[in-house]
C-alpha cells in the first residue's frame, strides 16, 4: 500500500520535449533527467541535480540548467521529482544463468523447519506432475536436526519420482531414494575426489552429498531445453533490472550458455552488462587456452565480454569444507581443492596468459594460499595491472587482510552473507567457532587496510537485491533489527562506503572504472533512481524502493504505475 501511494504521488514521467534549440556547442542530448538528487560517486563533484544523455553515454552532469543546455530538438525531458539517483549497481559476483534457472524451481529460501520445507516441495511436485524430476534449492542447514537432511524426509514429500534439492550455498545436495537409484549410488559407492557421500552408521547413503559428490546426482537431472532456459534468463534480466542492476560479473561461465547470450545480444535484449570468468582448469592444455583467448578476443564489447578465469580453492563453512588452519569444533580442517604447488603453478600460467583470476577462498588457509599464489605469479611474471581477486574472503586472518592492498588484490565480498538469521546462528557460527567469528566477513577491516572491496551477492546463493546487501553491510542485523547493534558491529561500514563497493569499486574489479561506476560526462549512461537517500544510513535504506533503472540511456525497469 505504501509503495502504491508513493508512486502515485510521484507521477514520474516525461515533460514536454525541449522547445528551444540547443546551446551553441552544447551537443544534442536525446534524454535529459532533471530535478533529481544525484550521487555521482565522483570525489570532485559528489552531488548534482540532473543528467543529460546522448548515444547511451552521459553528456552532462550538473544543475538542471546545465543539463537542459545539452538538450537537442525533440529531446525527452524526464522530471525526476526529487528522486535520488546513483550510478547503476554492479553485482561483482553472481552466477546469472544459475540464478535465473532457480526461478523455475522449488524455492526453499526462508524455510527454517522440516515441515515447511516438505510442504513447499510437495506443493511444487503437485503443481508440476509432468516434471520427471522435482528440483529445488535454498534449504538451510539449521532447518534439520544435526544440520543435515535425510533422504527419508524428501521421500515423504516426493515419493513417486526422483527429487534433488541443493542447499542455499550450493555446496551440499539432498536426494530422495528414487534419485539415489537413478544415480546408481548405494552403500558400495565411494567418495569422489574433493567430495563426500554422507552415509549413516550402517554405511547406507543418507541422501546428502557434499561438494564434488553432488555431481553424482545433479548430473542425472534433465536440464531445461534451450527455449525454456532462454525464457528463464530473460526473467532473470528483468528481476536484476528491478533491483537497480545495470552490470553483473559472472563468477564462472558455462560455455554451453553462449548461444543464449548470442541471441540476447542479437535481439538487443541483454539489459544487464556482463563480464564473465571461465572455468579454471588445473592443467590447462594449449587447446583450452587457445579457446579462452579466442572468446576473450571475440567478446569484448561494453555489453558482454570475457577476461577472467575462476577456480575454487575450498568449500564453505557450514559444510565444514572451507579450508582452515585450525580444526573445526567437531574436528577436521576442511577440504582444499588444490595443493599449494598446484595452485601456484596454475595461477602463474593463467597470469602469464593475461587473464584476471577469481579464486573462491572462504577459509583462512584457502585465503592464505590464494594470496601466496598471486604474490608468486607477480614475482615470476613481472609487473602489470592484474587485479586478481579473492572471492568471498569470509574468515581471513587479519595479517592476510593487510596483504590485499600491497598485492593489488581485490576483495570480492558479499554483504548478504552476514545476514544473522536462524541458519547463521545455528549452523554458520557454531561451525566457524569462537576464535574465527570476530574476523568473519570483516568488511570494515578490509576497507581500513586500504584494499579495493567489491560487493556482490553470489546469486542464487543469496538474492541479488542490492538494497538488501546495502542494509546488511551497514547494520549486520536482520530486518527486524536482531541482534541489537549487529553481529560483530565493529565490522559495520558506512552507507557511502557500501554504495562505492556496489558501484565504483565493482567497476574497478572488472577493469571498467573508465566507463562506468560513477556518473560523469563520457561514461556510460547507467544509473538507478530510488525513493530515498541510500547514502544517508540504515533507516533511509530500509524505506527505499527502486523506481527507475536506466542502462545505456534506455529504461530497463520502471516501477509499476509510472
Amino acid at each position: 500500500m505504501r509503495r502504491r501511494a508513493f508512486l502515485a504521488s510521484l507521477g514520474l514521467g516525461a515533460c514536454a520535449p525541449a522547445a528551444r534549440p540547443p546551446a551553441p556547442g552544447g551537443g544534442e542530448a536525446e534524454r535529459v533527467f532533471v530535478r533529481g538528487r544525484v550521487w555521482t560517486g565522483e570525489p570532485g563533484r559528489p552531488f548534482a541535480e540532473a543528467l543529460a544523455v546522448r548515444g547511451g553515454v552521459i553528456a552532462a552532469v550538473g544543475t538542471d540548467a546545465e543539463a537542459r543546455a545539452r538538450a537537442g530538438r525533440g529531446a525527452e525531458v524526464v522530471d525526476l521529482r526529487g528522486l535520488f539517483v546513483y550510478p547503476g549497481f554492479n553485482d561483482a559476483h553472481l552466477h546469472f544463468v544459475g540464478g535465473s534457472l532457480t526461478l523455475g524451481m522449488v524455492n526453499l529460501a526462508g524455510a527454517f523447519t522440516v515441515e515447511e520445507i516438505q510442504r513447499k516441495i510437495a506443493a511444487f511436485a503437485r503443481a508440476n506432475p509432468e516434471a520427471p524430476w522435482v528440483v529445488g534449492r535454498g534449504w538451510a542447514y539449521a532447518a534439520f536436526p544435526g544440520g543435515l537432511p535425510h533422504r527419508r524426509l524428501l521421500d515423504a514429500a516426493v515419493p513417486d519420482r526422483p527429487a534433488w534439492m541443493t542447499s542455499y550455498d550450493e555446496h551440499t545436495g539432498w536426494a530422495n531414494t528414487a534419485a539415489l537409484r537413478a544415480a546408481g549410488v548405494g552403500r558400495l559407492s565411494r567418495d569422489p575426489e574433493h567430495g563426500v557421500i554422507v552415509k549413516d552408521e550402517g554405511g547406507e547413503p543418507t541422501g546428502v552429498f557434499k561438494e564434488a559428490a553432488q555431481a553424482l546426482v545433479s548430473g542425472r537431472v534433465p536440464p531445461p531445453d534451450a527455449e525454456a532456459k532462454y525464457r528463464l534468463v530473460r526473467r532473470g534480466l528483468d528481476l536484476a533490472a528491478s533491483y537497480g542492476l545495470t552490470s553483473a560479473q559472472n563468477a564462472g561461465f558455462d560455455e554451453a550458455d553462449l548461444p543464449i547470450f548470442d541471441r540476447l545480444i542479437a535481439e538487443g535484449a541483454l539489459t544487464v552488462r556482463m563480464y564473465s570468468a571461465l572455468a579454471m582448469a588445473k592443467e590447462p592444455g594449449p587447446e583450452l587456452l587457445a579457446r579462452y583467448r579466442a572468446l576473450r578476443a571475440r567478446y569484448r564489447s561494453d555489453t558482454f565480454r570475457f577476461g577472467a578465469v575462476k577456480g575454487f580453492v575450498d568449500g564453505v563453512v557450514e559444510a565444514q569444507t572451507a579450508a582452515m588452519f585450525d580444526p573445526y569444533p567437531g574436528g577436521g580442517r576442511g577440504l582444499a581443492n588444490w595443493t599449494p604447488e598446484e595452485l601456484d603453478r596454475a595461477v602463474s600460467l593463467y597470469d602469464r596468459e593475461g587473464f584476471q583470476i577469481f579464486l573462491h577462498a572462504i577459509g583462512d588457509r584457502a585465503i592464505h594460499m590464494a594470496l601466496n599464489a598471486y604474490e608468486r605469479a607477480a614475482r615470476e611474471n613481472g609487473p602489470r595491472a592484474r587485479r586478481h581477486r579473492v572471492e568471498h574472503v569470509e574468515a581471513p586472518r587479519f595479517e592476510d587482510v593487510a596483504r590485499f592492498g600491497p598485492l593489488g588484490v581485490v576483495a570480492s565480498t558479499q554483504p548478504t552473507f552476514i545476514y544473522p538469521d536462524k541458519n547463521h546462528f545455528e549452523a554458520y557460527v557454531p561451525a566457524l567457532g569462537p576464535e574465527r567469528a570476530p574476523r568473519a566477513m570483516a568488511f570494515k577491516s578490509i576497507d581500513d587496510a586500504g584494499a579495493v572491496q567489491a560487493f556482490g551477492s553470489d546469486w542464487p546463493v543469496f538474492s541479488c537485491e542490492v538494497l538488501r546487501g546495502l542494509r546488511a553491510a551497514v547494520t549486520r542485523t536482520t530486518v527486524e533489527g536482531n541482534p541489537p547493534g549487529g553481529w560483530h558491529p565493529e565490522q559495520r561500514i558506512g552507507a557511502e562506503a557500501a554504495l562505492r563497493h556496489y558501484t565504483r569499486d565493482a567497476a574497478y574489479a572488472s577493469f571498467d572504472e573508465g566507463r562506468k561506476g560513477t556518473l560523469a560526462p563520457g561514461k556510460l549512461a547507467d544509473f538507478v533512481a530510488a525513493s530515498a537517500d541510500l547514502s544517508a544510513g540504515a533507516e533511509s535504506i530500509a524505506k527505499a524502493e527502486i523506481v527507475l533503472t536506466v542502462m545505456g540511456g534506455r529504461d530497463t525497469y520502471r516501477a509499476r504505475g509510472l
